[in-house]
């Protein structure tokens, strides 16, 4: 009974929010306007900030806790935002201790799907993972979700090889090492297909 007070009172604010825009005049929430070029030096910051060069370097200079390795991945984005003619507000952003923040953030979610991958054909858990990289938090429930896929998959091929309805631990580990050989012949078709 208390919660559905508070949901009339919450529904009640809401509407009385929409009535008070509506009644005031203003259409549109006030949004800051943005020109051209700001608009485009955005784009610009968000493809140097996220190029695949960069993210690389950068995650191996964080895996190794490298400081040096990572100011200098970050003053080469620096340059590189200059030699776009990025505005000033951007340079500064990329060479501040924010974007310093904002570049190894990135790098560690680069190095949490590495070492989930690894762990998805190794047929791992993660945990740990999800322990030493909680800045790719919002990608846990993706993970989650592809590993009980291939467990289930597994255990699928191991009903198949069982001559019982419950598979025994031989059927499990059977299935495993097929599972795996199965990855590792898709593996080696795409990269002959890159070739």
């Amino acid at each position: 009974m208390f919660s559905k007070k508070i949901v009339v009172v919450i529904g009640l604010i809401l509407l009385a929010v929409v009535a008070f825009w509506q009644f005031n005049g203003s259409d549109d929430p006030v949004m800051p306007e943005y020109d051209e070029a700001e608009l485009a030096s955005m784009a610009f910051r968000q493809q140097i900030l996220h190029a695949s060069d960069l993210v690389a370097g950068m995650a191996t200079a964080v895996k190794n806790d490298d400081q040096a390795a990572i100011e200098q991945w970050q003053q080469k984005a620096v340059e590189v935002a200059k030699a776009a003619e990025l505005t000033d507000s951007d340079i500064t952003f990329i060479s501040s201790e924010k974007g310093r923040e904002y570049l190894v953030f990135h790098a560690k979610r680069a190095l949490f799907n590495e070492a989930f991958e690894q762990h998805y054909y190794q047929l791992k858990g993660i945990d740990a993972l999800k322990t030493k990289y909680p800045e790719a938090r919002d990608l846990f429930a993706e993970a989650d979700r592809l590993i009980a896929a291939r467990d289930a998959i597994i255990m699928d091929i191991a009903r198949e090889l069982s001559d019982t309805e419950t598979p025994g631990e031989a059927d499990t580990k059977q299935a495993k090492a097929m599972w795996q050989e199965r990855f590792r012949q898709s593996a080696d078709a795409s990269v002959s297909e890159v070739e």
